[in-house]
C-alpha cells in the first residue's frame, strides 16, 4: 500500500492546477485512497484526492463528478469538487510504475457517523439516523432517475454481470480458496438462482438508475448544515434495493433489525415510493452484498482479514439456507 507521507513531496505540485497558494498540507485519511488536508493562506480548506491505480479510469473517475455536481445541484450534500485552471476535474501524477490521478473537493468539517453511532448505540438514536439515511437515499435516487445521463459518460454497471456475471466488479467470489468444495457448490447454485430472479425483476428505470452502492455510516459526515454523503468509488448503474442493503447490512445480528429495516424504509419512502413487491427483495440484496464481500476481501490480502472472510462464508451459507436457494 502506499505511503502517503513518502508521496508527499511528488503530489504536493499538483496543487499548482488550482492556482491554490497553500499554507499547510497533511495526510488525512489513508484507505484504498489517499486523501490530503490542505489549508489555504487564506483560509480556504480542501481535500486533495488521490485515486488508487488500476481500479477507474480517467473517463470513469470525470464521470463520477460529473454525477456529484449534478446531485450538489439537486440538493443532495455532497462534497463540491473543483476544476482546475484549465477546466479538468483531475490532474495526473506518475508515482512508480502507475500513473495516479489526483482531483480536489472541499474539505467539510465534519465528524463520521460511524464515531457518532458508536458514543450513541441505543436503538432510538439509530432509527432515527437510519430514517435521515432513507431520506437521504430516496433524495438521491430520485435525482438519478430524473436526471438525463450525459453523452459519453462512463461508469461501470451494477447489474447482473456487474455483481454475479464471469467477471463480477469485486471478483470471482465463488472461487475463493477458503471454501470447501460443498460451500463452492451451495454458492454456485445460489448465483444460477439469483440470476434469475434479478433477470426477471429487470432493470426499470423506476428501480434501477445510478447508485451510490457503498452507503454505510462510515460514508456519512455529520457537519452544522447536515448530513454529507462521501465517497463515491463504488457508484455506479444498479439496484435502488442495493443502496439500500449496503446501508442495513452492518445491522443484521442485531435483535432489533426489523425495527431498524423499518426505518430505513420509512425514511425513504417520505421521498420517493417503493413497493413492497421490490422490498421483498431485500433479503436476497442483503445476500448479494455478502457475496460482493467475499470478492472484495479475497483481491486485498494485504488487508489481512481472513477473519472477517470466515465470518462471511458463515453468513453467506446462512442466508442461502434461510433463502432456499439450495438445490
Amino acid at each position: 500500500m502506499d505511503d502517503p507521507a513518502a508521496i508527499l513531496h511528488r503530489v504536493k505540485p499538483c496543487l499548482a492546477e488550482w492556482n491554490l497558494g497553500v499554507s499547510s498540507i497533511e495526510v488525512a485519511a489513508h484507505a484504498e485512497n489517499v486523501v490530503y488536508k490542505v489549508v489555504c493562506d487564506d483560509q480556504r480548506e480542501y481535500a486533495l484526492r488521490v485515486h488508487r491505480p488500476g481500479y477507474h479510469t480517467l473517463d470513469e473517475l470525470i464521470a463520477e463528478q460529473m454525477w456529484t455536481a449534478a446531485l450538489h445541484d439537486y440538493g443532495v450534500k455532497v462534497p463540491q469538487a473543483f476544476q482546475t485552471v484549465h477546466g479538468d476535474y483531475y490532474t495526473q501524477v506518475k508515482l512508480g510504475n502507475s500513473t495516479r490521478y489526483v482531483g480536489l473537493v472541499e474539505w467539510l468539517d465534519a465528524q463520521p457517523m460511524r464515531k457518532i453511532l458508536e458514543q450513541k448505540p441505543g436503538t432510538q438514536f439509530l432509527i432515527l439516523h437510519l430514517e435521515e439515511l432513507g431520506r437521504i437515499a430516496g433524495h438521491l435516487h430520485n435525482q438519478a432517475t430524473a436526471w438525463q445521463v450525459p453523452e459519453h459518460f462512463v461508469r461501470h454497471s451494477l447489474n447482473v454481470e456487474g455483481l454475479l456475471g464471469e467477471s463480477p466488479f469485486w471478483g470471482r467470489f465463488w472461487e475463493i480458496p477458503q471454501l470447501s468444495s460443498q460451500q463452492r457448490d451451495r454458492i454456485l447454485t445460489a448465483r444460477t438462482a439469483i440470476i434469475e430472479v434479478l433477470e426477471t425483476y429487470g432493470e426499470n428505470p423506476r428501480t434501477y438508475s445510478m447508485i451510490h452502492a457503498d452507503l454505510h455510516q462510515g460514508n456519512l459526515l455529520v457537519t452544522d448544515a447536515g448530513i454529507y454523503v462521501i465517497d463515491f468509488d463504488d457508484a455506479g448503474f444498479g439496484w435502488h434495493l442495493y443502496d439500500l442493503a449496503v446501508a442495513l447490512y452492518s445491522y443484521q445480528d442485531r435483535f432489533d433489525f426489523d425495527e431498524l429495516k423499518d426505518a430505513i424504509i420509512r425514511g425513504y419512502r417520505d421521498e420517493r415510493s417503493i413497493s413492497d413487491a421490490d422490498l421483498s427483495l431485500l433479503p436476497l440484496f442483503l445476500l448479494i452484498r455478502s457475496m460482493a464481500s467475499m470478492g472484495w476481501v479475497n483481491a486485498r490480502p494485504e488487508l489481512e482479514q481472513q477473519d472477517h472472510m470466515s465470518y462471511l462464508i458463515g453468513k453467506v451459507d446462512k442466508a442461502i439456507v434461510e433463502l432456499g436457494l439450495t438445490a
